[in-house]
């Protein structure tokens, strides 16, 4: 069922069916055949009213735990898009929706597309779930196409989930949004997420997953708290009350779990705020429980470690705060890399880098300083510090000489019960800073630049303004974060910063609007919610398809010239 239509004819044609039984024109064989069913059971449009719902305790709570985390990753990747995303049972009932958009959540809403409600296409006609659970089809419903009038405003594309070895049908996925918007991608996009979910079952499928997620079922079932479960190859379960949590919050849990695998008590910073995890592995490898208690109880515990002051909570970023602190407390030296002004410095004391207070002057060695004292003493005062204990931070690293970097790699190497040592290495690419890290022999951590963390601009702007210009009250219009948002940013957040001082100087109060900022940012084009699943889904298809853009187009079920066009519009490289 195609999802660029003419409304007005399709609405003809379906009034022509009402009325005399059969259409006066051609329509899609499987569009007609599900209106024929409609009409058998539910008369005219008009009869539908509004969507029933059923009680909790009929839904399937066992398919929910399984699909829980893979749709919770689908609908973190469709963060920004508007897109509402829906899981059903065979029946058509919803089990759950996943939507980050404020819109979209209204959009389901009016539409009674809740938890619970039954859309069976013998109880609300035509629909992008129903019409998949009575076909075990693939479909795209847009607007009049529905049979109730109430969907009329709506486009939901769906897709049927099956047991990958019985071929039975488990499931039904669904994508559902305003129809102010459409886009031939939804469809090969939603059948994407049709193929996690049958691989999840698949793996479920084996031993010693299968043991994994008895056991997390059980544990679910007793525990008041959230549960999560990580098993073999890759496999995640998550209950329904874990489903605040984004893939970054299971990310960090199962690093922990993979880097403490034993049963205990620990403690992590998530994006929910600071949780105590009782953790539990299993015998035989089957993988490890988790369970998630957000009241931290004075026990004896491992301290995670997450740093709440240092500003941000997208996942990229998140990652990288984790991984910091981890090889701050293992004492292994670390180079902290990325572009000018992402953040390193920060990251390595794990709070706000400001030049010139005691804690900066306690613990950064500026690199910069060797060109000045001499890299004799500058080496020597690096050994002070190393000797002494205490965490040492080297900024800069990439402005010392081939020499004194190997009198620094031989510092590091030889002093003894020296604390923490971090270096911050400013780089055009991971691919360089990976070169110097090969030289001195440590790991290199790569900060994402501001344009790829951009769901943390509106905290940054905010924590920047309160700083340079406390009271002026300046607020970002939400058309002129859109702006933000796409912007590039080659300066990253010292440009955030730079774009905040500005208008302080100006005298700028109150509400910050796009002819506010510099006309630089003024001139970004701002994504319309498809062309960002577009992009999205173009990306994941690249990646499938290791860079291949013929295969890529193959995953999208697009012609490769329409993947290269795409591909031009939206500056994305292989």
């Amino acid at each position: 069922m195609p999802l660029h239509f003419d409304a007005d004819r399709v609405q003809e044609v379906k009034d022509d069916f009402l009325a005399a039984g059969a259409p006066t024109h051609t329509v899609n064989p499987e569009l007609l055949s599900s209106w024929q069913r409609s009409k058998a059971a539910l008369g005219v449009p008009s009869n539908i009213r509004d969507v029933p719902l059923v009680a909790d305790d009929l839904l399937d709570a066992h398919l929910l735990d399984m699909f829980q985390a893979p749709l919770t990753r689908v609908s973190d990747d469709l963060d920004g898009t508007g897109l509402g995303l829906l899981l059903a049972d065979s029946q058509g009932r919803i089990l759950q929706r996943w939507s980050h958009d404020p819109n979209a959540l209204h959009h389901l809403d009016r539409l009674g597309t809740v938890r619970g409600a039954v859309l069976a296409e013998d109880v609300v006609g035509t629909n992008g779930v129903g019409t998949v659970a009575a076909t075990g089809k693939s479909v795209q419903i847009s607007g009049v196409e529905h049979f109730a009038d109430f969907y009329s405003g709506a486009v939901c594309t769906g897709s049927p989930v099956r047991h990958p070895i019985t071929g039975k049908l488990l499931a039904v996925v669904t994508i559902s949004s305003d129809i102010s918007e459409r886009s031939g991608l939804l469809r090969p996009l939603i059948n994407s997420v049709t193929m996690q979910l049958e691989q999840q079952v698949l793996d479920v499928e084996q031993p010693a997953a299968r043991m994994m997620f008895s056991t997390f079922l059980d544990t679910a079932r007793a525990q008041a708290s959230p549960v999560v479960a990580f098993g073999p190859q890759g496999l995640v379960m998550q209950s329904q009350k874990a489903g605040r949590l984004t893939m970054a919050d299971l990310n960090l849990i199962q690093q922990l779990t993979t880097e403490q695998p034993r049963s205990g008590r620990f403690a992590l910073e998530l994006s929910t705020g600071t949780a105590e995890l009782k953790v539990t592995a299993l015998d035989g490898g089957a993988g490890v429980i988790v369970v998630l208690d957000r009241e931290r109880r004075n026990t004896t515990m491992s301290i995670g470690p997450a740093r709440p002051q240092l500003v941000g909570r997208s996942p990229e970023w998140l990652t990288v705060v984790h991984q910091v602190a981890r090889h701050r407390e293992s004492r292994r030296p670390l180079i902290i890399a990325g572009e000018p002004g992402t953040g390193k410095a920060s990251l390595a004391l794990g709070l706000p880098f400001r030049p010139g207070s005691p804690v900066t002057q306690g613990l950064v060695t500026d690199a910069a300083e060797r060109h000045v004292t001499g890299s004799r003493k500058w080496l020597q005062k690096l050994s002070e510090r190393l000797n002494a204990s205490a965490p040492v931070i080297v900024r800069g690293i990439e402005t010392l000489d081939a020499h004194t970097v190997d009198g620094v790699k031989s510092l590091v190497e030889t002093t003894t019960g020296r604390g923490p040592v971090l270096f911050t290495l400013s780089a055009p690419t991971r691919e360089e800073a990976e070169t110097q890290g090969a030289k001195l022999g440590m790991s290199v951590i790569w900060v994402p630049p501001l344009r790829d963390r951009v769901a943390d601009v509106s905290a940054l702007w905010h924590v920047f303004a309160e700083q340079i210009a406390p009271g002026a009250g300046l607020e970002l219009r939400a058309d002129a974060l859109e702006l933000l948002r796409t912007y590039r940013w080659p300066g990253n957040l010292k440009e955030l910063r730079s774009v905040i001082e500005q208008l302080s100087i100006t005298g700028k109060r109150g509400a910050v609007l796009p002819g506010d900022l510099p006309s630089a940012m003024q001139g970004t084009r701002v994504l319309s919610m498809i062309e960002r699943v577009e992009l999205e889904a173009i990306r994941k298809a690249l990646q499938e398809a290791d860079g291949n853009r013929s295969k890529a187009a193959e995953i999208l079920g697009l012609s490769r010239a329409t993947v290269y066009r795409k591909m031009k519009a939206y500056r994305l490289t292989a």
